[in-house]
């Protein structure tokens, strides 16, 4: 996520797009939210106290963009980047959303690292991005992939390089859009394998899985040393590496997704790019093509020996947690429910155009996340406010003295912004 921005998210917050503030002087240039640097007008550093405390020289913010711009260019290790844009951000917000919006594709990666929070979901209103945001990117690039291979999401069959949280989440939510399209829960876990360190997840192995793992435990198969034995025994249909240990989608799994699948799923989502399972071009170049593939990190487009050039998906969480946030602030409800982010993949996936999936892309250009976000902030919102609206009622069904007391509440909230949504005979 974006350095320094919390996940936290907290009902009932003011939105607006001016900081006003009744600082004045040195307080003021110190806070990076007041601060505007030599973009203050003559009048404004007059009112505000700080004439004699900038240089005499006014620049406008479009020329402090520029020279930020200017500089950044001339920079060429990410670390490097990275220690400058943040310099910018702990000075002057506006200036640094400023540069960033301005070339988010080539920034993005530098400012964005994915962060793992604690999750104190019934007592505060917030969600892990690390594990409910990957899974969403993730699933929406399966979703995305469905209109290449032609299957429905119940007729993947899906193997994890990595058993952790990260893949625990995805897992969760794949099973969670199975069973949507109409299969039961323990179907749809048949149709997930994982592979760790100590190999695959199986009944009776040596080594101990733990209680978050136990779903998708799975009779032995046969034979499975390596994760080239997993691919070659289970066969399936897409492969997600989050191991973080490089590059184990090896020349030879590559070479059998691509011998058992028409359009094999090959999704690296391990980050640095150092880290990356396979890299975009091995992915590409060993299916000829064929394959869909998806990374956490950035990799540049590829030529293949045909002419074409494929450009690989990103599978970013930033694509998710900016509009699921600013749909919870709208909203204000008080909890996030893992379907929300069921929701959020169906939204990223559908604004995936045709044209841009036969550019090999699983996802939107990140160059167009503000209009992403906002699709996905008013998307996530109408489907949260139908869940408190399916819940209204669960309650009043059981409860009637319920509508007596919450009615009026709920239909300020809900009902008088949406009345497509409004439930008849409110008051009786």
């Amino acid at each position: 996520m974006l350095s320094r921005l919390s996940m936290s998210v907290r009902p009932c917050v003011s939105v607006c797009r001016w900081v006003h503030t009744k600082e004045k002087g040195k307080p003021l240039m110190l806070n990076p939210r007041t601060n505007k640097g030599m973009a203050f007008t003559l009048k404004e550093r007059q009112i505000l106290g700080i004439h004699g405390l900038l240089p005499p020289k006014i620049e406008t913010q479009d020329t402090q963009a520029m020279r930020f711009q200017k500089n950044l260019k001339k920079m060429s290790d990410p670390l490097q980047k990275y220690i400058y844009l943040m310099g910018i951000q702990e000075r002057n917000e506006r200036l640094f959303y400023r540069v960033l919006m301005e070339d988010i594709e080539a920034l993005m990666p530098i400012v964005y690292t994915p962060t793992v929070g604690l999750k104190y979901r019934e007592k505060y209103c917030t969600f892990n991005d690390d594990i409910q945001g990957t899974a969403s990117v993730a699933l929406a690039g399966l979703l995305s992939a469905q209109r290449v291979v032609g299957k429905s999401i119940t007729e993947h069959k899906v193997l994890f390089l990595g058993a952790g949280e990260a893949a625990l989440g995805i897992a969760n939510l794949i099973v969670m859009a199975m069973m949507e399209s109409g299969m039961s829960q323990a179907e749809a876990r048949k149709k997930i394998w994982m592979f760790d360190k100590y190999g695959l997840l199986v009944k009776g192995r040596a080594y101990e899985t733990d209680s978050n793992q136990e779903g998708f435990v799975h009779p032995d198969p046969g034979d499975v040393k390596s994760f080239l034995d997993a691919v070659n025994v289970i066969k399936p249909t897409a492969i997600i590496g989050v191991s973080g240990a490089g590059r184990l989608f090896t020349h030879d799994v590559i070479r059998a997704m691509g011998s058992l699948n028409e359009h094999p799923i090959i999704f690296a989502l391990s980050n640095p790019t150092a880290k990356a399972e396979c890299t975009a071009e091995d992915a590409y170049s060993l299916t000829q093509g064929r394959c869909l593939f998806a990374s956490g990190s950035p990799f540049a487009p590829v030529s293949l020996e045909d002419g074409r050039i494929l450009t690989p998906g990103q599978g970013n969480n930033a694509y998710i947690f900016p509009g699921v946030a600013l749909a919870v602030i709208l909203s204000g409800v008080r909890h996030i429910s893992d379907t929300v982010f069921l929701e959020a993949a169906k939204t990223l996936a559908d604004q995936l155009t045709d044209e841009e999936l036969s550019q090999g892309r699983l996802y939107p250009p990140l160059s167009n996340i503000r209009e992403v976000s906002l699709q996905m902030a008013i998307k996530v919102r109408l489907y949260v406010l139908y869940l408190v609206q399916s819940e209204w009622r669960k309650r009043a069904s059981i409860n009637p003295c319920f509508s007596i007391y919450t009615a009026k509440k709920l239909n300020i909230v809900v009902f008088f912004s949406f009345p497509q949504y409004r439930a008849p005979c409110v008051y009786k």
